[in-house]
């Protein structure tokens, strides 16, 4: 433990530093699709900012996605955090009749307003996935419009309507890739860190139908409840999702991975967004105090020697 001074002058204690961390290696980090459990990346990375550990680049995926992209840009977990107190569904939300319940024009004019408009003005090196609905396929966005990318790395289908984008039409990259740790072993990174919001396989539905039609419809549409259809339709994404991200971690394990219990929090649950920050928070400390434990050992090389991403399916 080492002393440091904070801005009121009082001395603070700091962490004794973390095995694989200390010394900086080049660090990539995949944040998870998930809805409103993805904001749990908030609270995971105020812990790793509060340690001095910040990565060299970021993959995202749906909320993952939007929120590499304001980290990517500079501003830090705190900022975002900050962020989640102040937005209102007006703020974002404008209904669509074509393609999804929200057109998602408000949205990106509020995207354009506080992240730069291209890739290439970022600060750190950020890719995000969505996906081709006419064709099918994964598609991996890290250069050009950076607003759109972000649009249709969100835009859940049916929730949202879908975004054209370099000559495709593409929805939420969450349908094929929640987890993009595929997509981050593409850079020179000497290790991986991946926040997983995999919701769990096993719940019992608890949608209801009770009340007037367009009482329920309300309450839909502000996220206060889920009638019994939704509920069905959402747990099935749930457990495909769930699969996927398995498939992935199989495929490619990172060297740290931090997945939050949130099993009573779903996807639409925003206004829950303190209990799912602290959710992440408190699983990062966690996390990181047993590898303080475990004590120094070789560093699981989860990335390439390529410098450069591949090429196909690039946005």
């Amino acid at each position: 433990m080492t002393d440091r001074k904070v801005s009121d002058g009082e001395p603070a204690r700091t962490p004794a530093p973390t095995p694989w961390f200390d010394g900086g290696p080049r660090s990539g980090l995949v944040l998870g699709g998930g809805g409103a459990r993805g904001l749990a990346s908030i609270g995971i990375v105020e812990v790793l900012e509060a340690e001095g550990l910040r990565p060299a680049v970021i993959a995202g995926t749906s909320m993952g996605a939007l929120i590499g992209a304001f980290l990517a840009s500079g501003s830090s977990a705190a900022d975002c955090h900050a962020i989640t107190r102040t937005l209102r569904w007006t703020d974002v939300l404008d209904l669509g009749r074509r393609g999804g319940l929200i057109k998602g024009e408000r949205y990106g004019r509020w995207l354009a307003e506080r992240l730069p408009a291209r890739f290439a003005d970022l600060k750190l090196p950020l890719a995000v996935t969505a996906t081709d609905i006419e064709r099918g396929e994964t598609v991996v966005l890290r250069e050009g419009d950076l607003i759109s990318a972000i649009r249709a790395s969100t835009a859940f289908p049916g929730a949202f309507a879908p975004v054209a984008h370099a000559g495709r039409l593409l929805v939420d990259g969450g349908v094929l890739n929640t987890l993009p740790l595929d997509v981050i072993r593409a850079y020179d990174v000497a290790m991986v860190v991946a926040a997983d919001f995999a919701a769990p396989r096993a719940r019992p539905l608890d949608g209801g139908e009770t009340g007037a039609g367009w009482h329920r419809l309300w309450e839909s549409l502000t996220f206060r409840r889920r009638g019994l259809a939704a509920d069905v339709l959402l747990k099935a994404v749930d457990i495909m999702q769930a699969e996927i991200s398995a498939e992935r971690l199989r495929r490619h394990p990172p060297a740290v991975r931090i997945a939050p219990v949130m099993d009573h929090i779903r996807i639409e649950d925003f206004r829950r967004h303190e209990e799912i920050i602290a959710a992440g928070a408190a699983e990062a400390r966690r996390v990181l105090d047993r590898l303080r434990r475990q004590g120094p050992g070789p560093l699981p090389a989860t990335g390439t020697q390529a410098g450069a991403p591949p090429a196909e399916n690039a946005g």
